[in-house]
């Protein structure tokens, strides 16, 4: 009797073990924290939020297309980069080469008008600055014209590209006057009026080369 009672015992001992070892509760108190990455939870699910993503969708229209690239307009604006870089170095050798032409007009002026023998050596030498001259003055105007604007102004104001266009557009003046002025005054070679013509195209020649030197000045101040 005694042995049956103790296997009871031992039979109830046993049975009060596996009904622990099979709980969840049990399981879940027991078992040790893994250190794994737990299951990307599902789209539906609800997740933490990213601080990155904490913007708002309903920002105003005009952030939202200042943010935005335009791709033509960057493309305007780098071409106009491009082109008035273009402009001011060759406008700074343009108003070199008049300031040597209207030395070497002056000096053949000065042999030809003013008893310094008149042997025209100095006309070729002269001619040749000017044609060259002339045609770098052609260049920069049209790049500074043909320059694409990519923004509109909204008025009118006098600032300092004003001024340069205005300098700009009498000294485009002075070029034409003195191209006439110096066919002209070769045309009447040993004439009493051949005096007349280049001194005119003188005159011309020195007020041409103060509106480009006012132009580039008024670019640097």
């Amino acid at each position: 009797m005694n042995r049956l009672a103790a296997v009871l015992v031992i039979l109830s001992l046993l049975s009060t073990t596996t009904a622990r070892a099979q709980s969840p509760s049990s399981a879940s108190k027991d078992a040790p924290k893994s250190d794994a990455p737990t299951k990307a939870p599902r789209e539906d699910s609800p997740v933490a939020e990213d601080p990155s993503l904490d913007f708002d969708l309903l920002e105003p229209a005009e952030t939202a297309a200042a943010a935005q690239v335009d791709p033509e307009l960057q493309a305007r604006i780098d071409r106009r980069r491009t082109m008035l870089k273009l402009h001011q170095g060759l406008g700074i050798a343009m108003a070199a080469g008049i300031a040597t032409t209207t030395v070497l007009g002056q000096l053949q002026f000065n042999d030809s008008f003013r008893g310094g023998g008149d042997d025209r050596n100095l006309l070729g030498l002269h001619r040749g600055f000017a044609i060259g001259t002339s045609a770098l003055f052609a260049s920069v105007g049209l790049l500074g014209l043909l320059a694409p604007e990519p923004f509109e102004k909204e008025k009118t104001e006098w600032d300092t590209i004003s001024y340069h266009k205005l300098f700009m557009a009498l000294a485009t003046a002075g070029m034409v006057a003195q191209i006439i002025l110096g066919v002209m005054a070769t045309d009447r070679y040993g004439k009493l009026s051949e005096t007349d013509m280049a001194t005119a195209h003188q005159v011309v020649g020195f007020a041409t080369l103060g509106a480009v030197t006012a132009g580039v000045v008024t670019l640097f101040f």
